[in-house]
Formats: C-alpha cells, sequence, structure tokens
C-alpha cells in the first residue's frame, strides 16, 4: 500500500546519513529517521500481506531468511522503545607527513574485535608556526557494536535498503502488497 513510499523515505535520510558522517548530532538525528521510515517498509508489507492467503508465511519467510533486516528490526525498536541508538564513531587517519601536536595524542591500535593491541600517549608536543596538512586523510566510519559483520553503519544500511527493495519488488510481484 504504502511501502514504495516509505522505501524512497528511507533512501532519503541514507542519503542524509551519507552527507552528515562528519557531523555526530545530525548523523545520529538521520540514523534515527531512517531507521524509522525503513521499519515501515515491513510493517506496512506485513500488514497488507497478511490478509491475503500465504500472505505472512511469504512475509516471515522474509525476515528468516535475513540477518539484516531483523538486525534492523531491533534496531528501530531499541531507538524507539530504549534510547537512542548511537554507533561506535571510529575514525582511521591516514598521514604521508610529520604530524605536530600542540597538546597530547593518545592512540589505540585495535583489533577487528575491538581488543586493544597497543597503546600510547605522547604529551607536551610542541607545532610549528606552519604545520604540513597535505597528505593527511581522515575517514570516519560508524559501527554498529552487536553486528557480527565487517559492515559499517553506512555499508550496512545499504544492505538494508537493498533487502527492503527486494521484498517490496516480491511482494508485488506474488500479490500480496500493492506497494
Amino acid at each position: 500500500m504504502n511501502e514504495r513510499e516509505k522505501l524512497e523515505e528511507a533512501r532519503y535520510f541514507y542519503s542524509r546519513i551519507q552527507a552528515e558522517v562528519n557531523n555526530p548530532k545530525p548523523y545520529q538525528y538521520n540514523l534515527s529517521a531512517f531507521l524509522s521510515a525503513a521499519r515501515s517498509v515491513l510493517q506496512y508489507a506485513c500488514k497488507e500481506a497478511e490478509n491475503k492467503n500465504g500472505g505472512r508465511t511469504w512475509y516471515d519467510n522474509h525476515i528468516t531468511n535475513s540477518s539484516v533486516l531483523p538486525f534492523f528490526r531491533d534496531k528501530r525498536d531499541v531507538n524507539i522503545h530504549t534510547e537512542p541508538v548511537k554507533p561506535r564513531k571510529d575514525a582511521h587517519v591516514s598521514m604521508k607527513s610529520t604530524l605536530f601536536l600542540s597538546s597530547s595524542l593518545s592512540v589505540k591500535l585495535m583489533d577487528n574485535n575491538g581488543n586493544v593491541m597497543d597503546q600510547r600517549s605522547i604529551k607536551e608536543a610542541k607545532a610549528p608556526s606552519n604545520p604540513p596538512t597535505d597528505g593527511t586523510i581522515v575517514e570516519i566510519k560508524y559501527r554498529f557494536s552487536d553486528w557480527s559483520g565487517s559492515e559499517d553503519v553506512t555499508e550496512l544500511s545499504r544492505k538494508y535498503l537493498d533487502e527492503l527493495a527486494d521484498v517490496v519488488d516480491d511482494g508485488i510481484k506474488r500479490g500480496f502488497i500493492s506497494g
């Protein structure tokens, strides 16, 4: 009934997530809106399909055969009913030049499971009057600490959108939903 409209809304908030990756609060707000809009796609599909013969089984099979759909369903439920979802923020820094600091720096080297492999601190480093800036790249990625895959929030959200689109297309093709 309204599945495609909500899917487009989720795509809009996905684009806002991508645009706001360097702005923590707008990122969080757009993630919250994304979770709600995307969840509505499945809620509309379930409500419409359950009135048709075999529709509820069709819907349940999509949820059961996916790791992404139930994961995001649960994220939305936590976000609405318990507390705002706040994924872990990882900053990856690549440098091709010397780094000068004006106060201190603490660096943790962590493995993929979040275990600290090494940790070092530098105190009271002095910055030159014209510190080099070229060659330094900072990449921000957000991760759900309870997701077992390697995808960050952006990659996982894209996967979720693709699966939602597949559910809608399949439901229309099979006559369980109108879209």
